[in-house]
């Protein structure tokens, strides 16, 4: 708010930060003073941070300060008044009390219009569960026991040293991290309050910044259980730092760890801090009994996507405008899912149509249809992949599908096999070389379907010739799998100039290649029923599944015959 009075005798009358902040910006400009105040909960913009010289924290008033305003102006003390100056926002104090208007009048103002009260039932909070939550993974685990847990405790089963009660969850910004923990306060049913180790730090100096941070925690306790977020807490950096603040953040740093698990221990309250890079972070915060579990939040997935569109926009898409919205989303964070929708809410408003599907698919790039010729040789080359990884047990199949739509600025991505491989492996050539036929599975499958391939195999980093290039001269020059033990500089840079100099290498890399192409191809030529009906099926459903893909191998699978188990032949 702002103080001043255009009259000399400096008289201050108090002015909200808010909507009018503009014009009282153009007043204090003009003016040799000016005071702003911001109330609970309101964040102070750039403009303010900016136009200020100075920022204090001025604590809420305390019943006795409410007594001694009312003595101060000769008005009798009474509850009632008491009640009324504690719980009007300041915005509204500044309507009734100005200049203008004695304190006497403006408290019976106040008296005639009271605040409306809250509702004895607290509304539901915004925002979804956990069980409308997807592609968080081992952290949506957590944040179900969690609830358990909570209930647990509440109901007195278990002590709160048997509650897991600090966490660290790090990804990319947009990732959804906020978002979870709203969900993880509604799903547990406790008070979430939102601290910010960057917003802790705007309170100025060292001492303002641990009363800032302490007051979160004060704040959590007093509502136990609570959970308390800390967002950004990488800011805090690593006491090991040797840079001219190192003094300041070793005090924060020595304040904050007091506060996750100093003398007075945090009963009740579950801390979920959140960060961009934990390697950033001292590794004594991150240690077992402070957050000691740490997760991490990766952009949503296909799944995580259509969950997080169907929160925003309450729509079920239809199956042409579901395909539609995956492609175009692929990489896209939660944040830029809200984005989208706002937008197409905004263009169903100024067209007066009621929100529907159309309306996001209308913010999404143009797409075109694939033709149906173009879309069965995409579907005859993702079949080839799938079949020749099953058939050679290259990881688990996973899925396999292609797309109706060729998404702009989505690398002519119209298909994919997706393989879950062992999270320990020790690699043998053999399997670099099934890794490299796997690879080649999709223009095998083309050249024994349609008698060549098509250009797509080649020319962009990831296209499935340069990859194999790439396997084929790791395996020769980098790994000591070929025709020597002696290995150069494994890097990729390298291992392409030395098979653009060495005629040698390149030939020993095409033999691998052409070898494991003629491979892939009879797996191909023995499966080629099972190909046809994979294909088939996806430009039907454009989606299969792994078990699926395996069970139409198995059923057109050739029976074999052990010559060793044929009855012997009766003598003549």
């Amino acid at each position: 708010m702002g103080l001043w009075e255009e009259s000399r005798d400096y008289n201050p009358c108090i002015s909200a930060w808010d909507e009018h902040r503009h014009r009282d910006q153009i007043v204090a400009q003009n003016k040799d003073q000016a005071i702003f105040f911001a109330g609970p909960g309101r964040q102070l913009d750039r403009e303010a941070w900016l136009l200020a010289d100075a920022v204090v924290d001025v604590r809420p008033p305390t019943r006795r300060q409410a007594e001694a305003a009312l003595r101060r102006f000769g008005i009798p003390v009474t509850e009632r008044d008491v009640d009324i100056l504690l719980s009007e926002s300041w915005s509204q104090l500044d309507q009734a009390f100005h200049t203008r208007r004695g304190p006497i009048a403006a408290l019976e103002r106040l008296r005639q219009h009271p605040r409306a009260l809250p509702s004895a039932v607290p509304e539901e909070p915004d925002g979804p569960t956990l069980d409308e939550m997807h592609g968080f993974g081992p952290l949506l685990d957590w944040g179900r026991d969690l609830e358990i847990d909570l209930a647990d405790y509440k109901a007195g089963r278990i002590q709160w040293e048997e509650v897991d009660s600090g966490v660290l969850i790090y990804g990319p910004p947009g990732s959804g991290k906020t978002m979870f923990v709203g969900a993880l306060a509604k799903t547990c049913g406790v008070p979430l309050i939102y601290g910010s180790v960057s917003a802790w730090q705007m309170a100025g100096s060292l001492d303002d910044h641990l009363k800032a941070m302490r007051a979160s925690f004060d704040e959590a306790k007093a509502q136990a259980p609570a959970i308390l977020f800390v967002d950004e807490v990488d800011t805090f950096g690593d006491r090991s730092a040797t840079d001219r603040n190192r003094g300041y953040m070793r005090g924060l740093i020595a304040g904050f760890l007091e506060l996750l698990d100093g003398f007075n221990r945090r009963k009740g309250v579950i801390v979920v801090s959140a960060c961009n890079n934990p390697d950033h972070l001292d590794s004594a915060i991150r240690r077992p009994g402070r957050l000691g579990q740490h997760f991490e939040v990766t952009l949503p997935d296909e799944n995580a996507r259509r969950s997080i569109l169907k929160y925003h926009s309450g729509i079920d898409l239809d199956p042409n405008q579901a395909e539609q919205v995956t492609l175009a989303t692929e990489g896209y964070s939660g944040a830029d899912i809200g984005q989208l929708v706002r937008f197409a809410k905004r263009s169903a408003r100024r067209r007066r149509e009621d929100f529907a599907g159309a309306h996001i698919v209308g913010e999404l790039p143009p797409a075109p249809e694939l033709p149906p010729d173009y879309l069965r040789s995409v579907a005859v080359h993702e079949a080839g992949h799938a079949i020749v990884a099953v058939e050679l047990g290259f990881g688990e199949l996973v899925s396999v599908k292609i797309a109706s739509y060729a998404m702009p600025g989505n690398g002519n991505q119209v298909g994919g096999a997706i393989y879950a491989m062992p999270r320990h492996m020790r690699r043998t050539r053999a399997a670099y070389l099934d890794d490299i036929a796997v690879t080649l599975g999709g223009i095998a499958a083309e050249t024994v379907v349609f008698e060549a391939f098509f250009d797509g195999a080649a020319g962009s980093h990831n296209a499935d010739l340069n990859t194999v290039t790439r396997t084929a001269t790791l395996l020769e020059a980098g790994l000591g799998m070929g025709h020597t033990l002696v290995v150069a500089d494994n890097a990729p840079s390298r291992l392409d100039a030395l098979r653009a100099s060495d005629p040698e290498l390149r030939r020993r890399v095409h033999d691998i290649i052409a070898s494991e192409f003629e491979r892939a191809k009879e797996i191909v030529r023995s499966g080629r029923a099972a190909l046809d009906e994979i294909a088939g099926r996806l430009i039907e459903a454009k989606s299969l599944s792994g078990d699926e893909v395996r069970e139409i191998i198995q059923r057109h699978r050739r029976p074999t015959v052990s010559l060793a188990k044929l009855p012997r032949s009766m003598s003549t």
